[in-house]
């Protein structure tokens, strides 16, 4: 009997340790080979998101440029029209002259004109001098004509110069509309590339975790079994040797009174639970202010309304630009600007005067999305 217990016990172990390595050597291997390419893939995503971060960068500074090519022929587009209003009133002013001048050469004196005045000469030297009188009024007249002729092509040229700009604006909103369209799905390209590496990254760090955990264990077990093993191996033989008059039933105790390796579950780990409520609705930033007014780089006007929707200038990369949000400490606002100095967890809030950007400062503020 003593033969019979040792042998099951040797099985027992021998069929432990390989259970152990069939069960946990294969999928090591597997799973290593995983990890690798994974980990290759991962550096290949690494390389792409760096290139379009750099392309991001890229668009954001010549959204920046049209930016302030829209402020600026906004203000031409100010000062074309100021000089307009300037020429028009003058050549009001010179057509009542002319007409004046008209009234006063060819109505005045019950209907004289250039020829009565000549025949009504009294002598040469009173025709030469009327002649020259004349020919001073005609000249006069003619240069009046030539200035009111001039002053309206000078109009039609800054009309048409206006209506140019106006051209040219609108077309760099449209560049900048379709610059942030592109921008917008760009960065949620670059998102979703990085959410799918991190959570095959932490699922994978899993897996191996809980492998390593596994074959701890499973090594665990084999190395208490053959220990147990050779324990029952030996007592068995020393009693056999001491015992060898001892009745059956006492050979049966000693076979079956082994030192008995217990073998106690694992302990999970504990991991910490996962929080509870959606924690990407909320953002913390550090804010700064701006008060310079003008076109954002959406197109719009820069606006600032404590009882509605204020202009805030973001990295798309964080907050995608169109989105609404509530910063704690200045009101509702809408992300429709960005700045080259504004990345990563950085906002610039406008407000009306510089006072206003300087008692603000720079302070971490709460940001509340709420919706695009």
């Amino acid at each position: 009997m003593n033969k019979k217990a040792v042998s099951i016990i040797m099985m027992v172990a021998l069929f432990t340790i390989i259970i152990g390595s069939n069960c946990f050597a294969a999928p090591t291997t597997d799973e290593s080979a995983e990890l690798k390419q994974t980990q290759n893939t991962k550096k290949q995503l690494e390389g792409k998101i760096k290139n379009l971060n750099t392309q991001i960068d890229d668009i954001i500074e010549k959204v920046d440029k049209n930016k302030k090519d829209m402020n600026k022929i906004d203000q031409d587009i100010q000062k074309t029209e100021e000089k307009l209003n300037t020429l028009e009133e003058h050549s009001k002013e010179q057509e009542i002259l002319f007409k004046k001048r008209l009234r006063a050469i060819y109505i005045s004196g019950g209907g004289n004109n250039y020829l009565d005045v000549i025949l009504g000469s009294r002598s040469v030297s009173d025709l030469i001098s009327s002649m020259d009188s004349i020919s001073i009024v005609m000249k006069y007249d003619n240069k009046l004509v030539a200035q009111l002729q001039e002053q309206k092509n000078v109009i039609n040229d800054k009309k048409k110069d206006l209506d140019d700009k106006n051209n040219q604006l609108t077309a760099l909103k449209a560049n900048n509309e379709s610059i942030l369209s592109n921008l917008n799905n760009d960065i949620k390209q670059q998102n979703k590339l990085l959410a799918d590496a991190k959570e095959k990254e932490n699922r994978l760090i899993a897996e191996q975790r809980a492998r390593e955990e596994a074959e701890a264990q499973a090594a665990a077990r084999a190395a208490a079994a053959a220990e147990q093993a050779k324990l029952a191996a030996a007592q068995a033989q020393a009693k056999k040797s001491v015992q060898v008059a001892q009745s059956e039933n006492t050979s049966k105790k000693v076979a079956s009174n082994p030192v008995s390796g217990s073998t106690s579950s694992p302990v999970p780990i504990n991991r910490g639970a996962i929080p509870s409520g959606n924690s990407s609705n909320v953002l913390y930033m550090e804010a700064t202010a701006y008060s310079d007014n003008g076109f954002t780089a959406s197109g719009n006007k820069t606006h600032r309304d404590p009882n509605g929707y204020s202009t805030i200038a973001v990295d798309p990369r964080v907050i995608p630009l169109g989105s609404k949000v509530y910063v704690e400490g200045y009101g509702y606002a809408i992300a429709s600007d960005t700045g080259g100095a504004i990345k990563g967890n950085i906002i610039d809030l406008y407000v009306h005067s510089d006072s206003e950007a300087l008692s603000w400062g720079r302070r971490n503020v709460k940001v509340h999305i709420i919706g695009n």
